[in-house]
């Protein structure tokens, strides 16, 4: 029979080992979270699909610190038809533009992801950080991508049809993700995301 010190000890071994193994799984992993914006007018040019992606390594060391794809006009201003430089915009400037222009906000994730997306997420951000890729709302022209195929084509070649904002975004994640539709509920905790459905 356990004595109690013994059954003290027990228990407080018992619950270091899972919240040890809670942590661990997020060591060596890889996620993304992404996010789509629709405004009132319900048009292609009020609507914005982007992305976070976050190391495991970090999140596990209470870092929240991701690499993001929000591939924009620099002006931050979408026109039709226009091909025009380009700035990627940081998470927290895209939110921000996004709720001063109080657009609807959804987010898609977070999901697990594969090393080589993630690889291929830092590579697209210096892509689009280097100037040598302009801005256009149409993938038409060489040389220029619009928000959705900067974000999606890490994952692979990948078609919205004439899909934009919440239904292509949630292509998107779908493409991207390792297990389509699993959310992981401890990172979702850990970003503070209430769930994927737009905001009002």
């Amino acid at each position: 029979m356990l004595s109690r010190r013994g059954a003290v000890l027990s228990l407080f071994t018992i619950l270091t080992a899972r919240v040890e193994s809670q942590a661990r799984p997020l060591e060596g992993r890889y996620f993304v979270v992404v996010w789509a914006c629709q405004g009132p007018s319900g048009s292609p040019t009020e609507s914005h699909t982007f992305a976070s992606f976050y190391r495991g390594d970090d999140l596990a060391a209470g870092n929240v610190h991701p690499a993001t794809i929000s591939w924009l006009p620099a002006t931050g201003v979408v026109r039709f038809g226009s091909v025009e430089r380009g700035k990627n915009f940081s998470l927290e400037e895209t939110l921000a533009l996004t709720k001063r222009r109080g657009y609807r906000l959804a987010s898609y994730g977070p999901y697990e992801i594969s090393v080589q997306t993630y690889s291929r997420a830092l590579l697209r951000v210096r892509l689009l950080n280097s100037g040598r890729i302009a801005y256009t709302m149409i993938n038409v022209v060489a040389g220029a991508m619009n928000c959705i195929e900067a974000v999606g084509s890490v994952g692979g070649p990948v078609n919205t049809w004439i899909n934009y904002g919440f239904a292509a975004s949630e292509t998107v994640a779908s493409h991207l993700a390792l297990h389509r539709g699993q959310i992981d509920r401890d990172v979702a905790g850990q970003l503070r995301l209430a769930g994927n459905a737009p905001t009002q």
